[in-house]
């Protein structure tokens, strides 16, 4: 018989993978991850996914970059409020 589970318990399980060292223990399985979580954000809120970023001690860890597309919408959509030193715009990137 399948679980069912609501919505909030599918979010609370990316919750637990990103930020517990137990859920996903191989860093390349967790790159893995972080690419697809990339991609499901890019088909659902538009931008296109750039690279992973391992941990190298500059304090951020784990990184995901992600360029402007068509598909953002004109305020930044839901990556305004995120990395606050590049900001996007109209489907652009602002200087």
């Amino acid at each position: 018989m399948a679980k069912i589970l609501i919505d909030k318990e599918m979010g609370q399980i990316i919750f637990d993978a990103t930020h517990s060292g137990d859920v996903i223990e191989c860093a390349d399985a967790y790159e893995h991850f972080l690419e697809d979580l990339g991609e499901l954000i890019t088909s659902h809120f538009g931008a296109t996914r750039g690279g992973i970023c391992r941990p190298d001690g500059d304090g951020l860890g784990w990184t995901c970059g992600f360029h402007i597309n068509e598909c953002v919408p004109s305020n930044g959509g839901v990556f305004r409020a995120y990395d606050q030193d590049v900001r996007w715009s109209n489907g652009q990137e602002d200087q």
